[in-house]
């Protein structure tokens, strides 16, 4: 099963409002050698950075949950998870590392009723928390949310 991550209205206007401060700022200070670089250069972090870890799709087959992002496939052996339940991250959730909207939301955060987890998804309505055997946790999230929960659990009995 493969569902596509749809980003949240929030979302879309960070990622948007973040590129054109960025992008007017380029404008402003094409006459300033140091700082048009250092904001090309701040682009260039956050835009790969994204490309590495923003997600685009979660995929269930055989043996593991996969995030797939512009650069990077990040997998989940599902030997290894403990239990997978719906779950609606809050807005009181702590980044640790990673965006709070810019691109969907990915990286480490701490919620104060589950404790640490990595993140992956772009809208809260639309996610599932999977429990690992050693403890570690990961928030997903996708446009049939609840059917891919439901796929990894039949999974998981096998």
């Amino acid at each position: 099963m493969k569902s596509r991550v749809r980003l949240s209205g929030y979302c879309v206007a960070v990622t948007c409002i973040i590129t054109g401060v960025l992008a007017g700022l380029l404008v402003f200070t094409c006459d300033n050698k140091p700082a048009f670089y250092s904001i090309i250069a701040t682009l260039a972090l956050i835009y790969i950075t994204s490309a590495i870890y923003a997600p685009l799709s979660i995929k269930v087959d055989a043996g593991r949950v996969t995030v797939r992002s512009l650069l990077k496939s990040h997998s989940i052996p599902l030997d290894q998870v403990r239990s997978v339940e719906l779950f609606q991250p809050t807005m009181g959730a702590t980044r640790l590392l990673g965006s709070g909207g810019f691109l969907g939301y990915w990286g480490l955060y701490r919620e104060g009723d589950i404790g640490r987890y990595k993140a992956w998804y772009g809208r809260a309505s639309d996610c599932f928390l999977l429990r690992m055997r050693d403890g570690g946790q990961y928030v997903l999230g996708c446009d049939f949310g609840s059917e891919t929960a439901d796929c990894i659990r039949r999974q998981l009995r096998h």
